[in-house]
Parts: C-alpha cells; structure tokens; sequence
C-alpha cells in the first residue's frame, strides 16, 4: 500500500474517532442547574456542558392580562433529543422525545 492511502486511512480514522457531531438521547436528572444523563454513556453533564435551546425553553406569554404557558419546559425524568458538540465538550438539548 502506499505512503498516500495509509495516510488516508489514518486521517480518516481519526475523524470518526474524534466524533466531532452527533445526537443521541439523555434523561433530565434535575433543571436546576441542569443536569443530563447521557443515555448512550451513562454519563451525566451539567450546565454550562448543557445547554438548552428556545424548543425546550419555559416560555409564557401573557394575553390580556392572563400569563399562558406557551411552554412548560423540562422537567426531571423527561427523555430528550441532544446534540454533542465539540467532542463532548457540549451537549445541546433539541426537543423532547
């Protein structure tokens, strides 16, 4: 094999191995400070690792006076849809499942 394509199975082996994007499912511990237990490793991450996007956000709006909850937002042992980012160095929660 040559020089060139062993250094193409290399590079490309070390891409997959550093994982730089993908999802998976956690389950929220607690949301204050927001903890996840990432279910793929049985790994828990805590803010600021975790983060929230507006999808999963406790939202109101008020309506002539009235508060609406608009959304409820998370609450522990809600299953959830997270992005890892940066190796695992984040966790960005996307939807409930």
């Amino acid at each position: 094999m040559e020089l060139i394509e062993q250094l193409k199975i290399i590079i490309n082996d070390t891409v997959k191995a550093m994982d730089l994007l993908s999802t998976g499912y956690a389950t929220v511990i607690r949301t204050s400070p927001l903890t996840l237990k990432i279910l793929a490793t049985q790994m828990e991450v805590i803010e600021p690792v975790a983060e929230l996007t507006d999808n999963v956000r406790y939202k109101t709006v008020t309506v002539q006076g009235e508060t609406v909850v608009i959304n409820p937002g998370l609450r522990a042992g809600d299953k959830v849809l997270v992005m890892k980012a940066n190796s695992g160095q984040n966790y960005i929660v996307i939807s409930k499942v």
